[in-house]
This record gives structure tokens, C-alpha cells and sequence, in this order.
């Protein structure tokens, strides 16, 4: 990869980091103040699976998309890599397998919590060659320590971190813009291994955030599967195993939300199509609804990146100009013609 365009490449002066970055508090040069501007929760969904979520404040965000921009001007970065990327997506992701119709896709289990501190300081000091003090502080504002962050139920985040077996409890921050592009960057070791790995195996491989997917024409025999385990235990990280899963040729694939069928083409999703046509009737029930034509438009330019000749009608209506708003009759001038006849 070519660092040379990135903003933050062999930067060594706080004064030009604050400058680029538009920091005019000093004490977020300081790894307590950040860690104190991130409040980690657990999150439990419908399904009642829990994920850490560690948000950090608005103007800490707003520090860290900066540089998240500063680290996508980063050039040559692999192709099988599609989060974190400007102008690559999941559905990009999905599209690399398209026409392969064996498919073996893994989730590494709590992947941010689970990339350490030094990992993130090291990448920043001899990847993007910063000063050890720029580097530091950059490795403040993208990573949290637990023990000094606002945590309103210590219990429920540390017992999660234990079920998932990781003790990293200085790690990367689960919620930050920058964790995504990040969390390639420090393990760029790794999953170069695994491509190369994939490569002398015919075999694509491509990642996603945590989700590592490998695809082929011919069969991925148990013992490759195995071999792609054992390079990623070598290196610290542990297999969701529920998310551990095989296709064959004869059953459609999901990958990051996109279905790949039998066939090896690219599909939209079921539950996708229902709610775009859920979505479809109550606009037509109610055209001036904003916040119901502003899913739709969002649904179904979803389902146009998988298939662009998708919903032709129904993309039409969504991103047609609202009727407008009749008003209300005047209810004097109507008894006043009322009387008057």
C-alpha cells in the first residue's frame, strides 16, 4: 500500500496534528479525557444476542471521521478488502463470489474488542511512520481504555467480554468511524496470509469488517477450512462458531446481506422485497408521509445495487415530488354560501 497521500504520513508536530485534525482542546491530546468520552453499553437485540457498543461523544466523533478521511487517501489497498473503503460496499463484497458456487464464510467473534492497543500504536508509529508522541495520541483518540471510560453497568460489559473470551480491555473502540478501515490495518499481516493462502488454493477470498468470506468453483475441502482457522487463531482471534458456514453448489449463498443463488448470480433478499412492498403500500396510503418515503427510497436503493433494474415503478414513486397538501376548506366562506343560497 502507498501511504504518501495520508495527511497524518511522518507527521511529527502536535501543532500541525491539532491543525489538520481541528482540535482546539488540548485535553483531548490525552488518553483519560478520551477514554472518558466514550460511554460502552451492551446492546441486546430482538434475538436476544448482546454486542458491545462503545459510542463515543459528538465532538470525538466528529475528530475521528476526520481521521477515518485522512486514512482512506491511503493508496493500493487490496482489493479483496471492502469495508472502510471508499466507493466499496457490501454488496461489492458480496459481487467478488459472484459466479463461484462453493462459498465458506467465517465471523471472528468480538474482532474490535479483541485488537489491542499496541497493535493500533504500532501501526500508526511504523506503517504511517508518525512520531512516537503522534502516534500515541492518535492510538488515544481510536481506541478505549475500559477502566477509565464512563461504563453505567461495569458487570454486564466485563461479563461479556468474558464470554467471548477476551481480556483486551484496552482495545480498539466498537462504534468509532474510524474502527472499520483500522481493524484491516493493523491485522493487514494476517489477512494477507489468508489471501495468499486463498490464492494457492483457487480459492477468492474477501473480507468485510469481521466477516471473512472464500469462494471457488471447485469444492473447499475440510482441511482447507481448517488451515484458514489455524492462521487466524495464530494470530489472537477466536471463531464465532455459529457463524462459521459452508455452501455447496446447490443452495444460495448469503454474503453481507446479498443472496448469491444457485446459479452463482447475485439476488435481493427476501425479507428485503417484503419490506420494500410493506413499505410501497403504506406510501401509497399515505403519499405525504416524509419518514415512510425516505425508507422507501432507502430500501429500494438497496435492493438497485444488487439489481439495477429492480423496482423500476416503485423507485419512481419514491423519488417522486410529493402531492401537495390540500388545505382545509374554510369553513365561514362555506356557511356564509350556504346562507346565502
Amino acid at each position: 500500500m502507498i501511504y504518501i497521500n495520508c495527511p497524518l504520513y511522518k507527521l511529527n508536530s502536535k501543532k500541525k496534528l491539532k491543525h489538520v485534525l481541528g482540535i482546539m482542546d488540548s485535553r483531548y491530546l490525552k488518553q483519560d479525557f478520551i477514554s472518558a468520552s466514550v460511554s460502552p453499553y451492551i446492546e441486546i437485540n430482538a434475538e436476544g444476542k448482546q454486542r458491545l457498543i462503545e459510542p463515543p461523544s459528538r465532538k470525538l466523533k466528529g475528530i475521528q471521521t476526520r481521521i477515518k478521511n485522512m486514512l482512506g487517501q491511503i493508496d493500493d489497498v487490496p482489493d479483496y478488502v471492502f469495508s472502510g473503503i471508499r466507493k466499496r460496499s457490501y454488496v461489492g463484497n458480496a459481487r467478488a463470489h459472484e459466479g463461484k458456487l462453493h462459498l465458506f464464510k467465517i465471523d471472528l467473534t468480538a474482532f474490535f474488542p479483541s485488537i489491542k492497543r499496541d497493535s493500533v500504536y504500532r501501526f500508526f508509529k511504523e506503517e504511517l511512520c508518525c512520531s512516537p508522541d503522534i502516534a500515541k495520541i492518535l492510538t488515544n483518540f481510536t481506541t478505549i481504555d475500559l477502566q477509565k471510560a464512563k461504563i453505567k453497568d461495569e458487570a454486564s460489559v466485563f461479563s461479556f467480554l468474558a464470554t467471548k473470551r477476551t481480556n483486551t480491555f484496552n482495545h480498539l473502540i466498537s462504534g468509532a468511524p474510524t474502527s472499520s478501515i483500522l481493524s484491516y490495518l493493523t491485522n493487514r499481516k494476517m489477512f494477507e496470509e489468508l489471501n495468499a493462502f486463498a490464492a494457492r488454493n483457487n480459492a477468492v477470498m474477501t473480507i468485510y469488517v469481521d466477516d471473512i468470506a472464500f469462494s471457488g468453483k471447485c469444492s473447499l475441502s475440510r482441511q482447507f477450512r481448517g488451515s484458514v482457522i489455524q492462521i487466524i487463531r495464530k494470530y489472537g482471534y477466536q471463531i464465532s462458531q455459529s457463524k462459521v458456514k459452508g455452501y455447496s453448489k446447490n443452495y444460495a449463498k448469503l454474503v453481507t446481506g446479498v443472496i448469491i443463488d444457485a446459479s452463482g448470480k447475485l439476488a435481493i433478499k427476501n425479507s428485503l422485497r417484503l419490506k420494500i412492498v410493506t413499505e410501497h403500500k403504506k406510501l401509497r396510503d399515505n403519499p405525504n408521509d416524509t419518514p415512510c418515503r425516505q425508507r422507501l427510497r432507502g430500501l429500494v436503493t438497496a435492493a438497485r445495487q444488487v439489481d439495477g433494474t429492480s423496482y423500476p415503478t416503485m423507485h419512481k414513486y419514491a423519488f417522486s415530488r410529493p402531492p401537495e397538501p390540500q388545505e382545509a376548506p374554510d369553513e365561514k366562506t362555506d356557511v356564509t354560501a350556504w346562507s346565502a343560497g
